[in-house]
C-alpha cells in the first residue's frame, strides 16, 4: 500500500496557552471516503512517531509505517472498509525528516523570518486534537467512525470523546492514559527536557545556525525515552553484556558493550529530530490532562458519549495498566461505556505499537460492534 503525505495549513489556531499561530501539517489517508462521508477513522502518533501509520511511501522503503500490523486492505482496521486519516503532531520531533511537515520551534517564525527556537509557544495534547478538527472539517466530515492513536496519540482521542462526544462513535487508547502518570512524567518526560538544557551548545534553543549542535543532549534526552518505553528483560535480550571486554575496565571514557549498542541505536534514530520539538513535546507530555480546563476528571469522564476501549500492557511502566482500569470502571460509574483490554508482553510500552497482532483482533470486533 503506497501513500501520499499531504499537507494542511491554518491561518490562525488559538492554543491552549492562549496564543494564536499560524499552523501546518502534514498528514495521509488510506482507503476511500464514502460519499455519506460517515467512514472515516482517524489516527494520532506516538511521541517520536509521524503521521506515517501504515503503508510505504516508495516501494524501496526499508519499513512500513508503524501499525501497518493493524490498518490496511482486510486488516483490523480495514482500508477496503474505513477511510483512515493520520496527522502529524505540532513540534514533531522528526522535524528535520523530509516525510514530516510540522510546525514548532525548528519552523520560521512568519513574524521575524527566523525560526522560533524557545519562542515557540508551549502546546498541549488538546492543541493537536484542535489541528485534526480543523483538517476534519475542511474534509467536509461531520463524524468519525473512530478515533484512536497508541500512547500521545491515545491521550489526543481521549481529548476528542471528552471535547467533541458527538463527533465520533468509537475511541480507541492504545498504551495510554487520561493523565500522563506523575511518576513518569519526572523519571522520563524531566530528566529528557533537562538532559537537552544541559548540552553545552544548546545556547538556550537558538542552535540552528551554529556549527555546533547539541546532539548530545539529544542523544541523552533520546536515552532518557528510551528506558522507560520497553521493560528490564527486552534490554536484557536485546543487548547483552561482553563479559570478555577489557577498555571499559580500564576507561572511565570507554562504554560497556550494552551501552554502546543502544547508543548506536540511539545515534541513528535521532538523525531528523530536533531538540527543541523534543522538549517541547516532553513539556505536552507532563501537562496531559484530559481534565484540563474542567471542573475535575468526574467532570470530563462524564461528557464521553462513544464507547471507550482502553488496551494497556501490563509490563508497561511508563503508563500502568491500573490506571486504565480506574479511568475505565469511572466512566461506567458515571453513565457511560468502556472496557479495559489489557495485553501481557515484557516489550513494555512499545508493545503497543510493535505487537499490535496482541490487540488487532479487539479492535477489529470493537469497530464492527453496535
Amino acid at each position: 500500500m503506497l501513500v501520499q503525505k499531504q499537507s494542511f495549513r491554518a491561518d490562525a489556531l488559538t492554543l491552549a496557552c492562549g496564543q494564536s499561530i499560524p499552523i501546518e501539517v502534514g498528514y495521509e489517508t488510506y482507503g476511500t471516503l464514502n460519499e455519506q462521508k460517515d467512514n472515516a477513522i482517524l489516527v494520532s502518533h506516538y511521541f517520536s512517531a509521524t503521521s506515517h501509520c501504515a503503508g510505504k511511501y516508495r516501494e524501496t522503503d526499508a519499513a512500513p509505517g508503524y501499525w501497518d500490523a493493524l490498518i490496511g486492505p482486510g486488516k483490523a482496521v480495514d482500508t477496503n472498509r474505513y477511510f483512515v486519516i493520520s496527522t502529524d503532531n505540532l513540534c514533531n520531533v522528526q522535524a528535520f525528516s523530509p516525510d514530516v511537515i510540522t510546525t514548532g520551534p525548528a519552523s520560521i517564525n512568519p513574524k521575524t523570518g527566523k525560526r522560533y527556537g524557545l519562542s515557540f509557544p508551549v502546546v498541549s495534547t488538546k492543541d493537536n486534537m484542535e489541528v485534526q478538527k480543523k483538517l476534519i472539517d475542511s474534509l467536509g466530515i461531520k463524524k468519525l467512525r473512530a478515533v484512536m492513536g497508541p500512547s500521545t496519540g491515545g491521550m489526543i482521542a481521549l481529548h476528542w470523546a471528552v471535547n467533541y462526544p458527538d463527533m465520533l462513535q468509537k475511541c480507541i487508547g492504545v498504551i495510554t492514559n487520561a493523565q500522563h502518570p506523575a511518576f513518569t512524567s519526572f523519571i522520563a518526560l524531566q530528566h529528557a527536557m533537562r538532559a537537552g538544557y544541559m548540552d553545552p551548545h544548546f545556547n538556550n534553543g537558538d542552535y540552528y545556525e551554529s556549527e555546533n549542535e547539541p546532539v548530545e543532549g539529544l542523544r541523552l534526552a533520546a536515552q532518557m525515552m528510551m528506558v522507560g518505553a520497553f521493560s528490564p528483560l527486552f534490554f536484557e535480550r536485546t543487548y547483552p553484556r561482553d563479559s570478555l571486554e577489557t577498555e571499559p575496565y580500564c576507561s572511565l571514557d570507554v562504554m560497556s558493550s550494552p551501552e554502546k549498542a543502544m547508543y548506536d541505536v540511539i545515534v541513528e534514530r535521532t538523525k531528523t529530530a530536533d531538540l527543541n520539538s523534543w522538549i517541547y513535546s516532553c513539556k505536552m507530555l507532563i501537562n496531559h490532562d484530559i481534565a484540563h480546563g474542567f471542573e475535575s476528571m468526574d467532570d470530563a469522564l462524564s461528557r464521553m458519549k462513544a464507547p471507550l476501549l482502553m488496551i494497556p500492557n501490563k509490563q508497561d511502566i511508563l503508563h500502568p495498566w491500573q490506571f486504565n482500569a480506574a479511568t475505565a470502571q469511572r466512566v461506567n460509574e458515571l453513565g457511560g461505556k468502556a472496557e479495559v483490554y489489557a495485553i501481557d508482553s515484557d516489550l513494555g510500552h512499545m508493545a503497543g505499537i510493535l505487537q499490535a497482532d496482541l490487540f488487532a483482533n479487539k479492535v477489529k470486533g470493537f469497530l464492527e460492534s453496535n
